[in-house]
């Protein structure tokens, strides 16, 4: 079971720390509640399962936040120019 968990983590992190790990954790709530759901939803089955899956979500969530904390945070902004009619979606740094 925490081998697993653990396991589980370890490979959604990686694939996380492939993205712009910045803009990931711009939306951690939405990492945290959707990997959460899907790992839930795969290891579905047996107590050890949705303790595998738990535990993974956790450590992913756990992740996230340390991220969070220590890279930064970057999120989807509008941006409209004066001689543009329609406005363009710019990454923007959040302090």
């Amino acid at each position: 079971m925490l081998e697993a968990g653990i396991l589980t983590a370890m490979g959604v992190i990686w694939i996380l720390s492939r993205m712009n790990l910045k803009r990931v954790a711009g939306y951690a709530l939405a990492w945290d509640v959707g990997l959460t759901a899907l790992l839930t939803w795969m290891f579905i089955g047996t107590y050890a399962g949705m303790v595998t899956g738990m535990l993974a979500a956790l450590i992913i969530s756990i992740f996230l936040t340390a991220v969070k904390k220590t890279v930064g945070t970057e999120r989807l902004q509008l941006h409209r120019a004066k001689d543009q009619a329609l406005p363009r979606v710019r990454w923007r740094e959040i302090k």
